[in-house]
């Protein structure tokens, strides 16, 4: 069975993702209302445009959250999301800017979202917190190292730094 991913914005991250994620093999559904990504689509043989936010994460094992990177709005986009996927998905944001505890903080579920790093020469990084049970853990580490064989890396090391950064 494959993987099932979404990918909301289709910004220059979220098109590396949706990439990586085709390249895996999985299913991949997106979502961005911003004019223009039309031309995103056209470049992904695969991916497939949802017209909303419940449309793309539906039964879903993993979303990414690729909006701007600004915290009000990842907050508003996460709600969104864990109102419509069950606890097992993982919710995953790719941020420069702000750390898992921030992504965090007012989540419905807190365990459910990880930081993703973008993928290079080390793997497919990813930040975790305290509150991230093992079950959740377990589930980004699996996904992550899926997506690391893409790009032909083995499983890396655990980072402990009081939150803890992994990466496969």
């Amino acid at each position: 069975m494959s993987r099932r991913a979404a990918i909301l914005g289709l910004g220059r991250r979220g098109e590396a993702w949706a990439a990586l994620c085709l390249q895996a093999g999985w299913l991949v559904r997106s979502f961005d209302p911003a004019p223009g990504t039309a031309s995103a689509v056209a470049r992904l043989p695969g991916l497939t445009p949802a017209g909303t936010i419940s449309g793309a994460v539906r039964d879903v094992d993993l979303v990414v959250c690729s909006v701007p990177d600004r915290l009000e709005l990842i907050q508003m986009v996460l709600k969104r999301v864990q109102a419509e996927v069950g606890p097992a998905t993982v919710v995953a944001v790719p941020s420069s800017s702000y750390d898992a505890e921030a992504l965090q903080s007012c989540s419905i579920r807190p365990a459910q979202i990880i930081r993703l790093a973008q993928a290079d020469a080390d793997g497919v990084a990813y930040n975790v917190t305290d509150r991230n049970g093992p079950d959740m853990r377990r589930q980004a580490e699996l996904l992550s190292a899926e997506l690391a064989a893409v790009l032909g890396f083995g499983q890396g090391e655990v980072e402990d730094q009081g939150w803890d950064a992994e990466s496969a």
